[in-house]
């Protein structure tokens, strides 16, 4: 009614102050495509229009989508060149018959090579160099073909240093704010362990931090595939993309034991050797919760997005944090085994070593991201 009219209104007065007449983005292309005309008619080489029409084309919002946009370019250019000068000079067909295969050769070459818009590039050269360059062909393929290189360098260089896109930086904030939340939470599951008369979390606020959680991780996924475009051509073996995986995985795995711990009973204190195993139980949640902050500030460290990696150096640091705890999984087993059994019930004994295990899977996820890191340095 009156109230939904109003909220509606509301929203879309909100999306329409969310949207700028012009970004940066916008502003760098005026201003580069400007610059980059004015270059082309002062350049004593013809064909200097051909300079901003490529900036126009190929500068883009981010440094990955500028450079497939211009690898596209650059080869249907090449294309386009090559057939027009072999089919105006070295065929000799009559206009009809070698326009026309001409332009299937086009498509055909450009199919094989996966162009998408390569190919339109390429037949708009071939139908130009034919029909109004007819006598100077030769001339001006290999010219246009020049104009076109140096844009597309020039828009690479303009995505990188003019207003970068601020993808990846905030990507790794994303990272860094979610290990932070994750330590928050290991840091209330220790302070549980360390307390005479535990209190385990009530299920609708566990849902709650739960689908928060959630949501972040699905922004930071979201935001990663925008960081993918980044990368350029084969970013699959980049080296940030192997860093984000790794740091996705860990986690991934943080999240999987928090669940799962938050869903046992919450812990008994009784007997003293039980008490004892969630004293140390704590102290190594403790230490994990010291070594995501550290990571976390790696992430979000300047250096990390520069070198390509996280610090080597650092990461060695933070893996040897756990390093006495390498086996305590085993020891702290046997003594759960050998307790009094008239005091706690096979059930509780479950949990007490379901919960150690599952707060050592923590504590070797965390050993085995951080010592990949070592071993992708070398």
């Amino acid at each position: 009614s009156i109230m939904d009219n109003n909220h509606r209104s509301q929203k879309i007065q909100r999306e329409h102050q969310q949207q700028p007449w012009f970004t940066r983005q916008d502003l760098r292309l005026a201003v580069v495509t400007g610059l980059s005309a004015g270059l082309g008619l002062l350049s004593p080489i013809p064909y200097g229009y051909y300079l901003p029409l490529t900036t126009t084309a190929v500068l883009s919002s981010t440094y990955g989508n500028s450079l497939k946009l211009g690898i596209q370019r650059l080869l249907g250019s090449l294309m386009g060149v090559i057939i027009l000068i072999i089919f105006t000079r070295g065929l000799e067909l009559p206009l009809p018959l070698g326009l026309g295969l001409a332009l299937a050769t086009t498509r055909l070459f450009g199919g094989i090579l996966g162009l998408q818009v390569g190919y339109k590039v390429a037949g708009n050269i071939i139908v130009m160099g034919w029909l109004v360059h007819e006598q100077v062909e030769t001339i001006w393929g290999p010219i246009r073909l020049f104009w076109t290189g140096l844009g597309i360098v020039i828009s690479l260089w303009a995505s990188q240093s003019i207003w970068p896109s601020r993808t990846i930086p905030i990507l790794h904030e994303q990272f860094s704010s979610l290990l932070i939340a994750i330590s928050q939470e290991l840091t209330t599951e220790s302070s549980q362990l360390k307390k005479g008369f535990p209190i385990a979390t009530s299920p609708k606020q566990q849902q709650s931090i739960r689908f928060t959680l959630q949501g972040q991780l699905n922004a930071v996924r979201q935001q990663q595939l925008s960081a993918q475009m980044e990368l350029g051509v084969n970013s699959e073996h980049h080296p940030l993309h192997d860093l984000w995986s790794s740091i996705d995985l860990l986690i991934s795995q943080l999240l999987t034991s928090l669940w799962a711990i938050r869903g046992l009973t919450a812990p008994i204190q009784k007997p003293r050797q039980v008490y004892d195993l969630h004293q140390k139980e704590a102290e190594l949640i403790d230490i994990m919760i010291s070594q995501i902050l550290r990571i976390s500030s790696e992430l979000k460290s300047p250096r990390t997005i520069s070198n390509q990696r996280l610090n080597p150096q650092n990461m060695l640091q933070i893996n040897k944090l756990s390093a006495t705890f390498n086996e305590w999984l085993e020891q702290i087993t046997e003594e759960a085994l050998i307790t009094d059994t008239d005091q706690i019930n096979e059930q509780q004994l479950r949990q007490i070593i379901l919960r150690a295990t599952l707060i050592d899977y923590m504590r070797s996820a965390i050993a085995e991201t951080t010592s990949s890191r070592v071993k992708s340095s070398d």
